[in-house]
């Protein structure tokens, strides 16, 4: 009932006595590798950013404290200052009180009090009267003044 071939075919299981494999030399381009696996550019790289970020640090606190120095001495002033202007205002309000006007009115510039009959007194105790003047007059010259006068109210001169 089997035609052809049905065995086992073992033929793949025996082993080959073919050519033997060519040994080949490969280089690889690999870089020289120092003791720890890395290479000597990386840790030049690597010792210059460090070198490179602790000389900005250096450099960073070294401006913090000439700021902060420079604040010191600014506040330092700004207090000074400060007290120096209350001391003016002081001074300004102690001339500026009324003993002190009295005082230099007497002694530098010679005025002495008023005296009863120095004092004139006047009566305003009469009607609030408003009286217009009478701008008077007909004659050509006030009757074109005046006719000037309107215009110009009208065209808002």
């Amino acid at each position: 009932m089997a035609t052809g071939n049905q065995a086992y075919d073992l033929s793949r299981y025996e082993p080959k006595v073919a050519e033997q494999p060519k040994v080949r030399v490969v280089k690889r381009a690999q870089p020289v590798k120092s003791v720890y696996g890395v290479r000597p550019i990386t840790l030049v790289l690597v010792a210059m950013i460090v070198v490179s970020i602790t000389a900005l640090l250096l450099y960073n606190n070294a401006m913090i404290a000439e700021i902060s120095a420079d604040i010191t001495s600014a506040t330092a002033q700004l207090e000074q200052l400060q007290n120096e202007n209350g001391r003016l205002n002081r001074e300004l309000d102690a001339k500026m009180s009324n003993e002190t006007i009295a005082e230099i009115a007497v002694n530098e510039l010679g005025l002495n009090k008023l005296e009863n009959y120095q004092v004139a007194y006047v009566n305003l105790s009469s009607q609030d009267v408003v009286t217009a003047k009478n701008s008077g007059g007909t004659g050509i010259f006030v009757v074109i003044g005046q006719v000037i006068t309107k215009i110009q109210e009208y065209l808002k001169f």
